[in-house]
């Protein structure tokens, strides 16, 4: 496999994550989804990945998708997963993680829309991020390159905490498979990167849950007031393709 076929399938599993992670009032917000596993079910990365696609296509239900979403990330009463690289890195919101993320999307051609109200440090955002520097680096763009590193490094600094949180969260069902599609999927992008995963100290559960309520309000508070978000990327000013 030629590198562009190998970013090709990178930007297509960064892609089917942001539609599973990324949050959008979007009434077409999972389409192709289905599409895509089956796709990914062909040529699975691993035993644990196919059966992890064959559990989410097992009955794919849109709509209990989407509750499970809601009650993973945004029930105050559910104790919610934080979703920012700051979380898991300052256990705050709005830390350095979050003005370095500020600086790559500074230094790309994309930009944050106004109405989509996560941070640019956010999973949700983190991932269409992603998928799109590697779609302009196959397009000829030079600094996606040193951009789509600088950004798998600060994923790479976070991504297991938010995996173990996703697969262990009390609501977790369809989403314990895309946890484990997704932690699959890093290890790959970490021998792309030749990166290893970090090792760090287990964040105190109690201070995870006292703070993590603090973030679910914000998300709740932002969720309210973003009914119109459908993208959250742009590009030279001009609104881009849904991501």
């Amino acid at each position: 496999m030629i590198n562009k076929d190998i970013d090709l399938v990178r930007a297509f599993y960064y892609a089917l994550f942001s539609k599973f992670l990324t949050f959008t009032q979007n009434k077409n917000r999972f389409k192709g989804l289905k599409e895509s596993l089956e796709i990914l079910q062909q040529t699975p990365i691993n035993e644990e990945s196919k059966n992890a696609i064959e559990n989410l296509l097992k009955n794919y239900n849109e709509k209990d998708i989407e509750e499970e979403f809601d009650s993973i990330f945004y029930d105050i009463a559910n104790d919610p997963i934080p979703t920012t690289a700051s979380f898991y890195d300052e256990e705050r919101e709005n830390g350095k993680q979050r003005v370095k993320m500020a600086e790559i999307v500074l230094s790309s051609k994309f930009r944050k829309k106004e109405d989509f109200t996560d941070t640019e440090d956010d999973i949700g955002f983190i991932l269409p991020f992603m998928q799109n520097l590697i779609l302009s680096k196959i397009e000829g763009d030079e600094k996606a390159v040193r951009l789509e590193e600088k950004t798998f490094k600060i994923i790479n600094e976070f991504i297991d905490e938010f995996i173990e949180n996703l697969y262990m969260h009390s609501s977790s069902n369809i989403y314990k498979n895309v946890a484990i599609l997704l932690k699959s999927f890093i290890e790959t992008e970490r021998i792309y990167f030749n990166l290893q995963a970090p090792i760090k100290e287990k964040i105190k559960k109690v201070e995870i849950n006292i703070l993590a309520d603090d973030e679910a309000k914000n998300r709740k508070k932002k969720k309210k007031n973003s009914q119109k978000t459908t993208c959250n990327l742009e590009e030279g000013g001009d609104v881009e393709d849904e991501v």
